[in-house]
């Protein structure tokens, strides 16, 4: 992959350049404090003007969801190649995965390449530990009150596309990387990936290839904010199946009774497809989907009012957590759809019933909130911030799902306060982006205890 003159730049040329701040406001006298509290803050607050200017780098190259990120990534690979880091660079398709138990059609479209990063500690494949983040952006919606691949600062907040969601979390991951390389500390398998519309570009296809190798990893940590915009405050150690469904059933009307009048049919002799969707549903609910959340979300029903419905589509979603998997609910519902038209009552026509997944479909994922790599880390965060996290369940989609189900490890998603995630004048608290720094700093030597 070439790389311009700016990619070249080492990671030692951001703490001496000062180009990229010179761009930007400069922050207010106070928010440089740093209060009482481990080591770790103390190393994250001298590296306050890197972060910001790395992060400042990579915000202005424009990786959108369904970019390769080519030029972004190389910023990653710069990074983590002056310190003592071996980079392994892939370029992924997800249609390589398209009949993965764990994949999800990506959102937007397209097959790429999409180019991911792996940074391994050098003197070894294995790493006792990981931590990855999302290199791709939200799109560039109408909205933004200042240019969106060019970061402005004011009070406290980083404005900037990415610069919550997530390459704030990138920043954050790299810098607590070089604190680490820097004071001795054993390193973790650090891992720039793609991950937003399903992870299918990134985040499927790396953590699939690390299931295949003798890795190491025991525990994993996912550095993007939990979506509720607390930040620090929340953990998310788990997130729920999803899967979206559309039931199809094709009736029929029954003749004309008058010439040119669909309405004069008589509607005892039609088969009325949204009646016998409602039935064909609360067959489903009572049987396969009896221990599932179910949402009705959307129904297509004919054409008119007059006649009975000839064809209705019926689009609902399900929320699973457990051992259920999208395609066994899907699988199972279909086994049930068919007994259930088996035994209706013969008609010349008969009822014609498909059922298709047609939108999210992602399985659900739960690290143990008491295990020690998560208590070592809810320490790590109270002693830093001052409070103790909560932990977030109520996510979906979420990309701590492939190390939990792929690897078999504990996953935590843990971040930094912003706003508008999804849409424009996105933001970073950028105090909170240095305790995050602290407290990867301070979780990552605490999981390296835990082995000694």
């Amino acid at each position: 992959m070439p790389k311009s003159t700016d990619q070249r730049l080492s990671r030692r040329g951001f703490v001496r350049s000062a180009g990229a701040l010179a761009a930007i406001a400069a922050l207010p006298p106070g928010a440089r404090g740093a209060k009482a509290a481990p080591k770790a803050v103390e190393l994250a607050n001298e590296r306050r003007d890197e972060l910001i200017e790395l992060l400042v780098r990579m915000i202005r190259v424009q990786s959108l969801s369904g970019e390769s990120a080519a030029e972004a990534q190389g910023i990653v690979s710069q990074y983590l190649s002056d310190l003592p880091y071996r980079i392994d660079e892939s370029a992924d398709r997800p249609s390589h995965y398209d009949s993965h138990p764990e994949f999800m059609p990506p959102n937007p479209p397209g097959d790429g390449p999409f180019v991911n990063i792996v940074g391994w500690p050098e003197g070894t494949r294995a790493g006792n530990h990981a931590m990855f983040s999302h290199i791709d952006t939200h799109s560039i919606d109408p909205g933004w009150q200042t240019k969106p691949l060019e970061p402005v600062i004011r009070g406290n907040r980083m404005y900037g596309l990415g610069t919550s969601d997530d390459k704030g979390g990138v920043a954050a991951m790299l810098v607590a990387a070089a604190v680490l390389a820097e004071t001795g500390s054993p390193l973790p398998v650090v891992m720039s990936l793609h991950g937003k519309g399903g992870g299918s570009r990134g985040s499927l296809p790396v953590f699939e290839r690390l299931r295949g190798i003798d890795h190491g990893i025991d525990a994993v940590l996912y550095v993007h904010p939990a979506e509720t915009g607390r930040g620090l405050a929340d953990i998310k150690n788990a997130v729920q199946g999803i899967v979206d469904l559309e039931l199809t059933v094709t009736g029929w009307r029954g003749p004309q009774m008058e010439i040119g009048s669909i309405d004069s049919s008589d509607w005892q002799t039609g088969g009325n497809a949204i009646e016998m969707s409602w039935r064909a549903l609360e067959r489903l609910r009572r049987s396969v989907f009896k221990d599932v959340l179910f949402n009705l979300g959307m129904i297509d029903g004919g054409d008119r009012i007059g006649s009975v419905a000839a064809k209705a589509a019926t689009r609902f979603r399900l929320k699973f957590s457990g051992e259920h998997t999208w395609r066994g609910l899907l699988r199972s519902a279909r086994d049930e759809l068919a007994s259930f038209a088996e035994n209706l009552p013969d008609s010349d026509p008969a009822y014609a019933f498909s059922l298709e997944a047609v939108a999210y479909r992602t399985n659900p994922g739960e690290a143990d909130w008491n295990a020690p790599v998560s208590r070592v880390l809810r320490n790590s965060i109270r002693d830093v911030t001052g409070r103790a996290p909560v932990a977030y369940p109520n996510h979906y989609a979420g990309d701590i799902r492939y190390p939990i189900r792929l690897l078999d490890v504990p996953a935590y998603g843990i971040g930094s306060v912003g706003g508008n995630f999804y849409g424009p004048n996105e933001w970073v608290d950028i105090d909170d982006l240095v305790q995050l720094v602290a407290v990867l700093i301070q979780t990552l030597s605490g999981w390296s205890e835990l082995n000694d």
